[in-house]
């Protein structure tokens, strides 16, 4: 049995799920990273995160685009070996 959390604990935040960027590697919240999702044979940025199948997580700069496409990680991450994101407008890039 887990440790059990205080009775009169009121100070609960929520959780915030966190991601690994594709391109630096590194862990941060889902709030701050855009997903790359496969539309058709097309890898798009998908803001809603809404889109069905598998998705890559990256930081919105294009350092990190430029790592993940030099280690073909968008591909690899999305399970499309041919998915090409070099083409990919970022917001905020």
């Amino acid at each position: 049995m887990g440790p059990s959390l205080p009775s009169g604990d009121t100070d609960a935040r929520p959780h915030e799920p966190v991601r690994t960027c594709v391109g630096c590697r590194r862990k941060a919240p889902r709030s701050v990273l855009v997903r790359l999702a496969l539309e058709g044979d097309r890898v798009v940025v998908d803001e809603s995160a809404t889109l069905p199948g598998r998705g890559a997580w990256l930081h919105p700069d294009a350092d990190c685009l430029a790592l993940a496409s030099r280690r073909n990680s968008i591909g690899r991450a999305l399970r499309s070996p041919g998915a090409d994101a070099t083409g990919v407008a970022l917001p905020g890039a």
